[in-house]
């Protein structure tokens, strides 16, 4: 009797045993198909996607994945070559290099991850469109592409037309008004301007003296897009007294048209007027009457200030350098103005580096009248590719 009831309780406390292992079995078993149904991978939206890219240097680079079931503590990371470029999922580069390129992108959790592979190819478009020197190559101005002066005293007169624009072609002894401040021409080559190491690369010819500068500002750009248009980025060449604190940067002038032979009114985006004053020396509308804007025009850029002496006989000193139309150290030696592509700065005053450019735009950089020389107006008489000089 003792036997079987101790027998009875060590099979119920076996069969306490087994069912409490038995359940906890059942247990383990239900969270661990619980954890798989809730753990459910990365994947990509779209299996498909593009893997191999072709820009232009300078481009942006972008590119959006979509992901899903992404966890809270997933990295991720852009790779090209050896460098890190995003950690992001998404990324956003600027392509300053050219060359061919791979890039990895990877997204990385505790117990799981992703990976794709690009192939990057980055252009620089002076490989493709530079635009070499040939046996027939002039050294001058090839075409005129833009003039539209300001108003002033030669416009529509002699130096103020688009006929005496077109005679600065070819060659430098024709002259070109560009009117007050602003009033600009734009021109190019039958070749790229190479930016020659240590030396400067172009001429723009004047008519400046000893004691009369009319200092113009030259602004440059490159065919980055190979279709013959003066549609890319344009950079400042920054002279000497581009920093100077006379100096105006992102300046406007508006002028109206008085319809007549009258003082031409302006205003600037710094809340002054004035006039370009009329004489009787000319007698016709000093507004250009061959500008599509009849009404008024409005001109943006740099506006320098040289110094302006009215006692008795008037003079305007020259800057120091990088201006056209000033009466430099080295104007005489070079019957103008030499110029460096190495001046080029970006709107944010930034050094640009540039292999060669094929359009330059000159406008005038003064608004001052300068008594009875009317008002300070650049004048040109054409350019020259220094390399094919020297």
């Amino acid at each position: 009797m003792i036997i079987n009831l101790y027998t009875n309780q060590m099979q119920l406390k076996l069969t306490f045993k087994l069912m409490a292992l038995l359940g906890a079995i059942l247990f383990i078993s239900s969270c661990s198909d619980d954890d798989e149904e809730e753990m459910v991978p990365m994947s990509f939206a779209n299996s498909d996607y593009q893997s191999a890219y072709e820009f232009t240097l300078g481009d942006t680079l972008v590119i959006n994945q979509e992901i899903q079931n992404i966890p809270l503590n997933t990295s991720f990371s852009w790779v090209m070559g050896e460098t890190v470029i995003a950690t992001t999922k998404n990324v956003e580069y600027i392509l300053g290099e050219a060359g061919t390129f791979a890039i990895e992108f990877n997204a990385k959790a505790d117990n799981d991850s992703l990976f794709r592979a690009y192939q990057l190819t980055v252009n620089d478009p002076y490989e493709l469109y530079f635009r070499p020197k040939t046996e027939s190559s002039s050294e001058y101005i090839s075409e005129i592409i833009e003039y539209k002066p300001a108003p002033g005293q030669f416009i529509n007169d002699a130096y103020g037309t688009m006929e005496a624009a077109a005679k600065i072609v070819g060659g430098k002894s024709d002259l070109l008004s560009l009117g007050a401040w602003g009033g600009y021409v734009v021109f190019t080559f039958d070749h790229t301007i190479e930016n020659q190491e240590d030396a400067k690369d172009f001429v723009v010819y004047g008519n400046a003296m000893n004691g009369l500068s009319e200092p113009g500002i030259v602004q440059v750009s490159f065919d980055g897009n190979g279709n013959g248009l003066p549609d890319d980025a344009w950079y400042e060449l920054a002279g000497s007294a581009h920093d100077a604190e006379t100096t105006l940067l992102d300046y406007a002038t508006t002028y109206t048209n008085p319809g007549e032979h009258a003082d031409v009114p302006w205003v600037d985006n710094r809340d002054t007027s004035g006039s370009v004053l009329v004489s009787s020396y000319h007698a016709q509308n000093y507004y250009p009457l061959f500008i599509e804007e009849q009404e008024e025009v409005t001109f943006s850029g740099t506006k320098v200030s040289p110094t302006i002496n009215s006692n008795g006989f008037v003079s305007i000193d020259a800057l120091e350098w990088g201006y056209v139309d000033n009466f430099d150290a080295e104007y005489s030696t070079y019957g103008g103005n030499a110029l460096e592509i190495d001046w080029a700065v970006d709107a944010d005053g930034n050094v640009v580096d540039l292999k060669g450019i094929d359009f330059v735009k000159v406008y005038s950089g003064v608004q001052e009248n300068a008594g009875w020389l009317g008002e300070v107006s650049t004048e040109i008489k054409g350019a020259s590719d220094l390399s094919m000089i020297n």
